[in-house]
């Protein structure tokens, strides 16, 4: 979400580059960086902790491209934003659906090793 715009070349101009829209996407990652995020995770700890849940991180990529039901990865599995179909086995779901499937199984599997 903060990545720095990218540059879009004139064709008509060589050596010049159009209008892309950095600056107002500078503003919106200087607002991301500043929400917060530790904050809210330190809140989310103490939460879960008041109800005696855990909280397990997992790192997010490729969890939106991998299948849940094979494991095959790749880019092309995600057609479009909502749209998950797998090419090696077929399966299609919700991509947010798969995804959150990818997620969970990490997370469990994180949290039996931790257990261990």
């Amino acid at each position: 979400m903060a990545r720095r715009a990218k540059a879009r070349p004139d064709p008509g101009n060589p050596g010049t580059f159009l209008p892309n829209g950095q600056a107002a996407k500078s503003g919106l990652n200087r607002s991301i960086h500043d929400a917060g995020w530790g904050v809210f995770l330190g809140i989310l700890h103490a939460k879960a902790e008041s109800a005696g849940r855990t909280v397990v991180p997992v790192p997010a990529p490729h969890t939106s491209r991998t299948c849940a039901a094979c494991g095959h990865c790749t880019a092309e599995n995600r057609r479009t934003q909502a749209e998950f179909a797998c090419v090696a086995c077929g399966h299609t779901a919700h991509a947010d659906v798969n995804a959150a499937v990818n997620i969970l199984r990490a997370g469990l599997a994180r949290q039996a090793a931790q257990a261990a």
